[in-house]
């Protein structure tokens, strides 16, 4: 049996791990994502920036609400596999982190963590494949990529972002799939999302002292102003020696509007000036248009949606639950059991 996930973000390879939980190993399941690497939302930059440091661009810890104890277990098993520690102190309350949930970073950048249950599921991951149609043909999903790839699967479980602006997204996928979802169906995929700003800077060794007077004993720090909503000291929260080169990054306020290059100006510029450090001391600086970065608010009153059942198609992500870890999990554990109930009917119920 082939199943099909679209999307190596946290709901994504969450579902995998599910799947892989009910299904056992006499499944293939397959992972198509179109960038060049996992992560999603747990984005981070590791190209060949001087002295080999990383940025986490998108969310800065994996949110989990310990009273929820399904997605406990899931991290609990991920910090098992050494992809991600609990974060005890450090970082700062915003509102994109429930009250009360708890904060773990990834051992090896965020999307180490996304890296880990794709590797706990054995799933068969292939990147820069973007899916354009998903049709229906006989008892199968037929789908087809922007790369030319077309396969079949018995089902398919779309994690990508709800309906937007983003560049792989629901509105973004083609086909018959499309006709199954009622205009109910299109309203809760269509849910408010913020946009923000993104941006890293590589500083060059000497100003240690310069981030511990602005950080205090912090990693985070909430800035203020139109320009800088949180900054993070980036190379403390993974634990490098504070002499040596460091990485620092920053988010706008929610909402970011105008020109991505003439932001990049204001945000560099705001920054070195609250950390009192000249911009020849930057050796490389990464912005990216974090588009969908935070669900606003949810209509759907289930976890995950079946747009059809046989063959099975579900859709799953953030925008059924909450934007964090527990609820990337919520969804993800939802999907894979419609999918077990879809695909194996009694015997799932034995799995």
């Amino acid at each position: 049996m082939q199943i099909l996930i679209v999307g190596a973000g946290c709901t994504g390879a969450a579902t995998a791990v599910k799947l892989r939980e009910r299904f056992g190993p006499d499944i293939a399941i397959h992972v198509w994502e179109k960038a060049r690497g996992a992560g999603g939302r747990f984005t981070t930059s590791r190209d060949a920036y001087p002295d080999g440091l990383r940025a986490d661009l998108g969310a800065q810890y994996a949110s989990v609400d310990p009273k929820d104890a399904g997605s406990m277990a899931l991290m609990e098993a991920i910090v098992s596999e050494g992809g991600a520690a609990l974060a005890a102190h450090g970082w700062v309350d915003v509102a994109e982190r429930a009250q009360g949930t708890l904060q773990y970073r990834g051992i090896a950048g965020q999307n180490g963590i996304v890296k880990s249950m794709l590797g706990m599921a054995k799933a068969e991951v292939s990147y820069e494949r973007r899916v354009s149609r998903i049709d229906l043909k006989g008892s199968a999903w037929t789908v087809t990529a922007y790369d030319g790839t077309v396969a079949q699967f018995q089902a398919v479980i779309l994690c990508v972002p709800g309906c937007g602006p983003g560049g792989d997204n629901l509105n973004k996928i083609h086909g018959t799939w499309e006709k199954q979802l009622t205009v109910t169906n299109w309203k809760d995929t269509e849910v408010p999302h913020d946009c923000r700003y993104s941006l890293a800077l590589w500083i060059e060794a000497g100003n240690q002292n310069k981030l511990e007077a602005f950080f205090g004993d912090m990693v985070e720090k909430l800035h203020g102003g139109d320009v800088i909503d949180l900054a993070i000291w980036q190379s403390r929260k993974d634990g490098e020696a504070g002499d040596g080169p460091q990485v620092i990054v920053v988010h706008t306020p929610q909402g970011a509007r105008g020109n991505k290059q003439q932001a990049q100006s204001r945000m560099m510029g705001e920054i070195l000036k609250s950390l009192n450090i000249p911009s020849k001391a930057v050796s490389s600086s990464k912005i990216i248009t974090w588009f969908q970065s935070q669900v606003l608010s949810t209509t759907s009153t289930t976890q995950c949606l079946v747009a059809c059942q046989a063959p099975p198609l579900i859709l799953a992500g953030d925008y059924f639950t909450a934007s964090n870890f527990s609820g990337c999990a919520q969804s993800a554990a939802a999907a894979a059991s419609e999918a077990a109930q879809l695909l194996l009917g009694s015997k799932a119920s034995e799995i």
